[in-house]
């Protein structure tokens, strides 16, 4: 059985099933979702109908149409049309649904929950949990849905409480239900009892392949991405922004290039804090004497890992594989549970543009740790969305700022905070929010200085002394310290506002909450930055995505890829690694000239600017793949780059260990010489003088 092959396939009728899609002539067919929205009064092309004049609805789906409405005036407040704000509603509900759904099978089939997608005869065509209360509670299973969406919100309410970003109850997406005609087709769909036109049933094999959420994530957009490439063909003018930008991007990576940059780079930095360690022995990608750089004397807990383009999470599970080791070796930590613990909340960060692959990664990275501890249950996992929509104007933040008066202070850091995450669901990783809100908190640390006396110092920071949410008091200690819990105690504020009664305060305090836990994350400094960054040229990219580009990161402004190897460098620490899959345009092309590195003129010119790759950093690792590094990407369409950077400028003797293999016509073919050209190099110190690469690592 090609897994593969039915995984795309049943995800691809989901989408149908639930989101809809283009037909052969362009025209859009709407899915269940925007169907049930018109049941409902709400259309994308007219003015919604007040609930008042339908009197068919149920108790249901007047709760739906008050936060639907909600949902709808929060976006048209953030300058969205309502129109858009109906397609992402439709959009975002159609994802979150199909999401808790195969993650619901993908558990199951794991051994991680009792059956309650798979259905079989022995339990009358039900599944184990639909059987159970079927018996407890026949009164639930007695409408049309026969129970179905009884046993399915049990079961959301019970994984709300280890993955609150999926399912989380009082998320808008699930606010309104499928039919009862869409659910139990998605049932039969995930169940196997219903096969797509041409391919076989979906068993457990489909739902316990280790990269079958990541497969998910890429054939969901695969229509859509063929369309947005064909219409940057043949649509004069169009340029991709927005959502598109998501359709365009997203590419699955591959294990083997996963493995050989997190191997290369946190077991690199593992490897110079414990050079004894025996762990390296088991790792098939590692080049031992690539790890040149100096790397600071740290505890496991102290290691930081970021994937600032997350995707469904292969760069954080194969980091957490590696943690897991690293907390084993070392030894402070040994319950399974608390070590998954301590990776969750305090090794792993993930950012992605797109909310779907943030659920999904989130779900990864949970089951990842109930393979470890059964009964483990995560109190936050470090991975944001940056589809974040704030209101136009301030008058939400000043009536945030008087509910919460001990924070006026802070209003210029907080405006700094809003209006640098203005096109955030566009910019991502790339926004230089920390810049601004540095520097308006630096012009609080130089108010605090020039106040005189200790006890006027005190009088100036009387407000913060009063515990807060449940925090700490803010006293007048080290400025980087009340930096921290100022900020800490602006999420608690905003956190409950999320969780409050006013559905319109709650939307805004849920994007404020996570556009303040972006903030915190990009003023951080890693000691690893992972990622698979998106491609795409400067012609194809929207005005806000280039003009940002061009601003901010000129010297790779040619393409996406380049502006993130950029900014990755920018967030890593000083003598940390940064580990990226990319396009290899930049090695050779003279457009990228400057990128690589500034010759002596220009030099002089940029001062203190960034000098170029080569310059600025050291490259421990490279293997330079050329065309079909990708399985699912025949011909020359992308040639690739793995490699492995210090944040450390090259010592005058660095030698580089670099692998070419841009003559194997696949990825298996590439995968397989690479490990076999590492392994000579992985046996002991000073391999590499021994055994140099042979011809065939070079092909």
């Amino acid at each position: 059985m090609d897994f593969k092959n039915t995984l795309k396939a049943v995800t691809l009728e989901l989408r149908h099933e639930l989101e809809g899609r283009y037909d052969q002539h362009g025209n859009w067919q709407a899915g269940d979702l925007e169907r049930r929205l018109a049941s409902i009064g709400v259309r994308r092309d007219r003015t919604s109908v007040p609930v008042d004049e339908l009197p068919h609805l149920v108790s249901e789906d007047i709760e739906a149409r008050r936060v639907i409405d909600a949902f709808i005036k929060s976006h048209v407040e953030a300058g969205q049309s309502p129109e858009a704000a109906i397609a992402e509603f439709a959009r975002d509900a159609a994802y979150t649904w199909a999401n808790r759904l195969l993650a619901l099978r993908c558990m199951e089939a794991r051994g991680l929950i009792d059956e309650v997608i798979l259905q079989k005869d022995a339990y009358g065509g039900r599944s184990l949990q639909h059987n159970r209360l079927a018996k407890k509670e026949p009164e639930r299973c007695a409408g049309e849905d026969e129970g179905l969406f009884a046993v399915m919100f049990d079961e959301f309410a019970r994984r709300a409480l280890e993955l609150p970003v999926l399912f989380d109850p009082r998320g808008p997406a699930v606010a309104l239900r499928l039919s009862v005609a869409a659910l139990k087709r998605c049932i039969a769909l995930l169940s196997g009892t219903m096969a797509v036109k041409g391919q076989e049933t979906a068993s457990d094999e489909v739902f316990t392949a280790p990269d079958s959420l990541g497969w998910t994530y890429q054939y969901w957009n695969t229509e859509e991405k063929a369309r947005v490439d064909d219409w940057l063909k043949t649509k004069k003018g169009f340029k991709c922004e927005g959502y598109d930008i998501v359709y365009k991007t997203g590419l699955y990576t591959e294990p083997y290039m996963v493995k050989f940059l997190v191997q290369n780079s946190l077991g690199a930095v593992w490897m110079g804090i414990q050079p004894n360690s025996r762990l390296c022995e088991k790792w098939e990608y590692y080049v031992r004497d690539a790890d040149g750089a100096p790397v600071s004397k740290k505890p496991v807990s102290d290691i930081t890992f970021l994937d600032p383009a997350c995707g469904s999470g292969h760069f954080l599970i194969e980091a957490f594989e590696l943690f897991y080791s690293m907390y084993v070796e070392e030894g402070a930590i040994t319950d399974p549970g608390q070590i998954c613990s301590s990776i969750l909340e305090r090794n792993l960060y993930g950012i992605d543009i797109d909310e779907r692959a943030v659920q999904i990664a989130a779900l990864a990275l949970v089951m990842k740790a109930k393979e470890k501890a059964p009964h483990f249950v995560p109190r936050r996992v470090n991975i944001v969305a940056t589809n974040i929509r704030l209101p136009a104007g301030k008058d939400h933040l000043e009536e945030f700022l008087r509910k919460y008066p001990e924070d006026v202070q802070l209003k210029p850091a907080l405006f700094a905070v809003f209006e640098g995450l203005a096109h955030a669901d566009e910019l991502g990783s790339l926004l230089q929010i920390e810049e601004p809100v540095e520097k308006e908190l630096q012009a609080l640390k130089a108010r605090y200085e020039a106040v005189g006396s200790p006890s006027e110092q005190l009088a100036l920071w009387d407000e913060y002394q009063k515990p807060v949410q449940g925090k700490l008091p803010i006293g007048v200690e080290s400025y980087e310290a009340w930096n921290v819990r100022a900020i800490g105690r602006i999420h608690a504020h905003f956190e409950a506002e999320a969780h409050g009664a006013d559905l319109g305060a709650a939307f805004f305090g849920e994007a404020a909450a996570k556009g303040v836990t972006l903030l915190e994350m990009l003023s951080r400094r890693y000691d690893v930055v992972a990622a698979n960054p998106p491609y795409m040229g400067s012609k194809s990219m929207g005005p806000v995505l280039k003009r940002h580009v061009e601003l901010h990161f000129s010297s790779g402004k040619r393409d996406l890829y380049a502006a993130f190897i950029l900014r990755c460098l920018q967030l890593a620490a000083d003598g940390g690694r940064v580990a990226m899959v990319t396009q290899q345009s930049w090695m050779f092309l003279r457009s990228f000239a400057d990128l690589r590195a500034l010759d002596g003129e220009k030099r002089k010119k940029a001062q203190r600017a960034f000098g170029g790759v080569l310059r600025e950093a050291t490259i421990e690792a490279l293997a330079h793949l050329g065309p079909r590094a990708f399985a699912e990407i025949g011909g020359e369409v992308v040639n690739t780059a793995l490699f492995v950077l210090a944040k450390a400028k090259p010592a005058p003797d660095h030698r580089l260990t670099a692998f070419r293999l841009v003559g194997p016509k696949s990825s298996e073919e590439k995968d397989s010489l690479l490990r076999e050209a590492i392994r000579p190099l992985r046996s002991t110190k000073g391999a590499a003088e021994k055994h140099p690469l042979r011809e065939a690592a070079r092909l």
